[in-house]
């Protein structure tokens, strides 16, 4: 498998190779391998077009919040409580920092590392 960086229409094709893979399309094998279920975040500029890959995926549920504190705590408190991995999709931006914080508040009570934070 190699990977590439740019959008091929989700069918993991590029010029001409079968075995090209986009990141996008990598993440969201490997979320599904885990058994992540729910994908946590805010949509923005930068991220959109990775949230294609998971609106398309038949076994992800994308999870919008009204800001990226909100979805950090959704995702820990998910996490801590279904005892499996959640998912945290940000963009660029201060909503960051406010992300950091739900995150590091996991950190803090030393819950068990299910989050995995993509920003």
């Amino acid at each position: 498998m190699t990977l590439t960086n740019g959008h091929n229409g989700h069918n993991g094709a590029a010029n001409g190779a079968s075995d090209l893979v986009t990141i996008s399309e990598y993440i969201v094998a490997r979320l599904i391998q885990l058994d992540t279920k729910w994908v946590f975040g805010v949509p923005g500029d930068f991220n959109l077009e990775f949230l294609d890959y998971i609106e398309s995926s038949d076994k992800l549920d994308w999870v919008g919040n009204a800001n990226e504190l909100n979805a950090a705590y959704s995702a820990d408190g998910y996490a801590r409580v279904s005892k499996t991995m959640a998912c945290l999709v940000t963009t660029f931006g201060v909503g960051e920092l406010s992300a950091l914080c739900g995150v590091a508040g996991m950190c803090v009570v030393r819950a068990p590392r299910h989050l995995r934070c993509f920003c």
